[in-house]
């Protein structure tokens, strides 16, 4: 299937998403219909660093009000898959009540300062076997290495990632509010540092 073709179906899926977020939106956690697609599975990836994604312009999203559900479709960015390959330096799986995520940071080098990073996480497997593979293939990646309190990989390992881009506006403050991104892990630099790659598809040694 063509990667014309898929980013079609992905935009019909984001349509009906948007036609249904119109109505009503029950998903459990923020935008958690389009973290978990499948619908980009098998679309040509275009590579990236952590760095280039630190300057992406931020999406006109925002932290969604008190109490209130967000299924937001994916647009703009959000349609295209990434190949990113930087260095893995921490990790941690989001834990109930959260989500069940494994967020992975990743840096553009070995040494960067930990805060220049960026989020790619990978969903539990109940949202599809592919995910069941991606943990596991991560695993094998990092098995020399060990996880210290601060949950920082140590020593770091230099990965790929591959998945659809994600702008996680949870992190950031509310529109007109000025506030600055929180709870995004060590990578709140600045609104760019919300750009995730999420859903991850598969890790690999570059």
């Amino acid at each position: 299937m063509s990667r014309l073709m898929l980013v079609f179906i992905a935009a019909l899926a984001s349509l009906a998403i948007s036609t249904a977020h119109a109505q009503t939106c029950t998903d459990p956690h923020y935008r958690w219909t389009v973290k978990t697609t499948l619908a980009l599975q098998g679309a040509a990836a275009t590579a990236a660093t952590p760095s280039a994604m630190l300057k992406w312009t931020p999406l006109e999203l925002y932290h969604p009000a008190p109490g209130a559900h967000d299924c937001t479709p994916r647009a703009d960015r959000e349609l295209t898959v990434y190949a990113v390959t930087g260095w893995a330096r921490s990790w941690h799986i989001e834990k109930a009540p959260g989500d069940l995520d494994w967020h992975i940071e990743l840096t553009q080098g070995r040494t960067t300062m930990p805060g220049k990073c960026v989020v790619v996480e990978i969903p539990d497997p109940q949202y599809g076997t592919i995910f069941a593979k991606a943990r596991q293939d991560f695993l094998d990646l990092i098995v020399n290495s060990k996880i210290n309190t601060n949950k920082q990989i140590v020593p770091p390992v230099r990965v790929t990632v591959v998945g659809p881009a994600l702008f996680d506006a949870h992190h950031r403050g509310a529109k007109g509010s000025g506030k600055p991104p929180s709870g995004h892990g060590n990578c709140n630099a600045s609104d760019g540092a919300l750009w995730e790659i999420h859903p991850i598809y598969q890790v690999t040694h570059p």
